[in-house]
C-alpha cells in the first residue's frame, strides 16, 4: 500500500505540477498577448504621432516657401514700379532742361502755385539761380505781383509765398512727382499687371 501511495501522490503531483504549468503558460500567454497588443498600440501612436509632425513640417514648409514667393513677388513689383517713376522723373527732368520748353514749364508751376493764394498782396517767388529771368518773365505774362529771387532747395520749379508768408506753396517737378507718385502707383501697378 506504500508504494501505491506514493504512486498515487506521485501522480497527484504530476497532475498538479502539469496544471500549474498549463496555468503558468496560459498566464505566460496572455502576458505576451497584452504586451504584443501594447506595443503594437504604442508603434500605432508613435506612427500616427511621426506623420503628424511630418505633414505638419511640410504644411510650415510650405508656408514658409509661400511667404518667400510672395515676397520676393512683391519685392520684384516694387523694384518695377519705382523703375517706371525713376524714368518718369528722368523724362520729365530732360523735358525741363529742354529750353524751348523750360520757360512754358515754369510758367504752368508758377500759375499752378499762385491760384490758391490771396490776391492781396505782392507774391515772393523763389526759384533756382538760372530759372530767375524766366519765371520773372512768366510772373509778368500771367499779369503776377511778384518779387522774384534765387531760392535754396528750390530746384525745377517754384516756391510761392502769400504776401502775408502765411501760405507757402511749393510746386516743383520733384514735389509733383512726389504727389504723383502716392496717388498713381496702384494705377501703374494695375497697368503692369491687371488686377
Amino acid at each position: 500500500m506504500g508504494t501505491q501511495l506514493i504512486q498515487l501522490l506521485e501522480q497527484e503531483a504530476r497532475v498538479e505540477k502539469d496544471q500549474a504549468l498549463a496555468e503558468a503558460q496560459a498566464k505566460a500567454d496572455e502576458i505576451v498577448a497584452a504586451a504584443s497588443r501594447e506595443a503594437d498600440e504604442i508603434e500605432a501612436a508613435a506612427r500616427q504621432r511621426v506623420e503628424a509632425e511630418q505633414a505638419q513640417a511640410r504644411a510650415r514648409a510650405a508656408s514658409t516657401a509661400s511667404l518667400r514667393a510672395a515676397a520676393l513677388v512683391l519685392a520684384a513689383k516694387d523694384e518695377a514700379i519705382r523703375k517706371v517713376f525713376e524714368q518718369a522723373e528722368a523724362d520729365l527732368r530732360a523735358a525741363a532742361a529742354n529750353p524751348q520748353r523750360r520757360g512754358a514749364v515754369l510758367k504752368a508751376l508758377l500759375r499752378e502755385a499762385a491760384q490758391g493764394l490771396p490776391a492781396a498782396g505782392r507774391l515772393t517767388v523763389e526759384t533756382a539761380a538760372g530759372d530767375v529771368a524766366a519765371v520773372r518773365e512768366a510772373a509778368r505774362e500771367l499779369g503776377l505781383d511778384a518779387d522774384v529771387r534765387e531760392g535754396a532747395g528750390v530746384a525745377d520749379g517754384v516756391r510761392v509765398a502769400a504776401g502775408d508768408g502765411r501760405v507757402v506753396v511749393e510746386n516743383t517737378l520733384g514735389s509733383r512727382l512726389a504727389r504723383a507718385r502716392r496717388e498713381m502707383v496702384s494705377r501703374v501697378a494695375e497697368s503692369l499687371w491687371g488686377r
